[in-house]
């Protein structure tokens, strides 16, 4: 089977898998279940166990992660031989566990919780590692030892996560012309994005200036881009004005109103998110028999995932459904 024919019966399975995911007018169907049993028993039928409401919480938390893995995985498989970017792509739910695992090292605990093994695809295998140090030592992520042992918990992230987009970027511009164009949009405006989130946490979480954070963003701007991030740290915090008319101003505008006393970095970052889908979203239906919509499948399924865990979140809280739908964006 030719490429074009594998991405083509890959694309077609796809589509059928979307149309049935958990997102706007079905996502707001979930939000009107009226605890976790019931939200259970929609995502996951005849597979719920009786126990009570935390632990279910933390049960359907794993299984949203699963399916994710799954839908990923299931893509891979069907493949000819792996595609690398996609890869790289399902490992970010291992940078995320070794975050995990790094917590726990810094805070002396035994273990940080459920950490998912990739399988063939995992590069550090953390899940059943009875030595977190060694296995890390062992692995491709060895070079950041170093740091856990100096580092404030913060700046080791901040490594991790700078790792991982900027070989993310090395991918994209390495892919051939054909499945180049649509993904290298994509990636970039997942940087541009990442940085300018993370720029509002350095500045409003963190009280660092522009000298001290610029070392801390990720690599991959273009100067337009990067001059915007870099003006956070030059607008006055309460100025809904200034906001408005900054790049990325997009991103707060649930909040520029006059009480505004400096803008929220986890309310920016659910817009980022809504963006980041919507662009995936049309990528998916672009360029067919290309890479693209594979990489924009994941960005789907990743952006699905988190939507189901706030889900948990709101049905374990009782928060009201336009609550949830005004913290995520869902129109």
């Amino acid at each position: 089977m030719s490429r074009t024919s594998r991405y083509a019966f890959i694309l077609a399975k796809m589509y059928g898998i979307l149309a049935r995911s958990h997102v706007g007018r079905n996502y707001r169907d979930l939000l009107r279940l009226k605890d976790l049993a019931e939200l259970s028993d929609v995502l996951f039928p005849g597979e719920r166990k009786e126990s009570g409401a935390r632990v279910l919480a933390v049960d359907l938390e794993a299984r949203i992660v699963q399916a994710r893995i799954e839908a990923m995985t299931y893509v891979m498989t069907s493949l000819k031989e792996p595609v690398e970017i996609l890869v790289h792509i399902l490992r970010k739910i291992e940078y995320q566990g070794l975050k995990s695992v790094i917590r726990a090292m810094a805070s002396g605990k035994a273990a940080p919780g459920r950490i998912w093994d990739l399988g063939p695809w995992a590069s550090i295998h953390l899940a059943e590692a009875k030595d977190y140090e060694r296995e890390i030592r062992s692995s491709p992520y060895a070079w950041i030892l170093p740091h856990v042992k100096t580092d404030p918990l913060a700046r080791v992230e901040n490594l991790l996560d700078r790792q991982y987009y900027e070989r993310l970027l090395q991918l994209s511009r390495a892919l051939p012309p054909r499945d180049r164009t649509g993904v290298l949009r994509l990636v970039g405006l997942e940087i541009a994005l990442a940085n300018a989130i993370w720029a509002l946490r350095l500045r409003f979480n963190y009280s660092l200036n522009a000298e001290r954070a610029r070392s801390l963003l990720i690599p991959g701007l273009g100067q337009a881009a990067r001059e915007a991030v870099m003006a956070v740290f030059e607008m006055t915090p309460d100025s809904v004005d200034e906001w408005r008319r900054w790049k990325f101003g997009w991103m707060l505008e649930d909040q520029l109103a006059e009480s505004l006393r400096a803008p929220d970095p986890v309310r920016a970052e659910q817009k980022a998110s809504q963006r980041m889908y919507l662009r995936a979203h049309q990528l998916f239906h672009q360029a067919p028999f290309t890479l693209a919509p594979l990489v924009a499948y994941f960005k789907l399924k990743e952006y699905e995932a988190d939507l189901l865990k706030t889900a948990v979140e709101a049905r374990q809280m009782a928060i009201p459904e336009q609550d949830v739908l005004a913290m995520t964006g869902v129109g």
